[in-house]
């Protein structure tokens, strides 16, 4: 099993920004952007890592909405030394060497990224955050999920092209772990996303709809799954889309995560 149907977006080198700064607390690394605020917002990247794509430029402008946001580096340890230490090398071809996935990500279970999202959370805590967002690409949904079940403090998650069905991967059901989640969440697939899972009628949807009513879903199917973290935004469709998930999710979170 792959976190990315066919078709998926490739690598994207990290577009640079100096906005933010490297921290590191208890073990874990990560991006920190944003003035500090009583509401906080981890993004969990997808499986290029914590310095790929769009991923801090993201990160970035979920600041400008009054958020510190973190994003730490999960996925270890790296295939073939990762991308700036983290998840898969930029030369990793997911449809040639897909195969190679599954293997290399189950190195890289809950067990040892929970941890780490438990020390950020308690870090966060001691600098103000008393709430909190997630938002997860591809495999960073599933974190979504997982971040949820951990912690009652994150009221509400954002994924962009969602892959949280990679808990099969680990042997568990992703049924199960969605009844485990503890807050509305916003998904946003892409067209080749499973509508199964991830569209209006998807069995994950549903089951947070029926919880939390604030449970939305939108499908970009324009879009190919990896778009809003590595698209190319020369592309005007993928700017375009880009743009719209960000206000979508911008105004998610002003909804069920305000900042005081």
């Amino acid at each position: 099993m792959s976190c990315c149907p066919p078709g998926a977006t490739p690598y994207l080198a990290a577009v640079p920004t100096t906005v933010g700064s490297l921290k590191e607390s208890n073990g874990v690394e990560f991006y920190e952007t944003g003035a500090a605020s009583s509401a906080a917002i981890i993004l969990f990247p997808d499986v290029w890592g914590w310095n790929s794509g769009r991923t801090r430029a993201l990160a970035d402008a979920f600041a400008g909405g009054g958020y510190r946001v973190y994003v730490p580096k999960l996925l270890s340890p790296p295939l073939e030394g990762g991308t700036d230490g983290d998840g898969l090398p930029p030369t990793f071809d997911m449809g040639a060497r897909g195969a190679e996935f599954g293997p290399w990500i189950k190195t890289v279970p809950w067990s040892s990224v929970g941890p780490k999202v438990e020390a950020l959370l308690a870090y966060a805590r001691a600098a103000g955050a008393t709430s909190f967002g997630a938002v997860g690409c591809c495999w960073g949904g599933w974190a979504v999920f997982q971040a949820s079940a951990l912690d009652a403090g994150v009221k509400c998650g954002v994924i962009f092209h969602p892959s949280c069905h990679i808990e099969g991967v680990y042997g568990g059901d992703v049924g199960e772990l969605c009844g485990r989640v503890r807050c509305p969440v916003y998904f946003m697939p892409a067209g080749g996303d499973s509508p199964d899972l991830y569209g209006p009628e998807g069995s994950l949807v549903t089951t947070l709809a029926a919880k939390f009513p604030g449970t939305k879903t939108k499908l970009f199917a324009d879009m190919a799954h990896g778009w809003t973290s590595r698209g190319d935004a020369a592309d005007p469709a993928v700017k375009r889309d880009v743009e719209l998930a960000m206000t979508e999710a911008k105004a998610y979170f002003a909804e069920f995560l305000p900042v005081a």
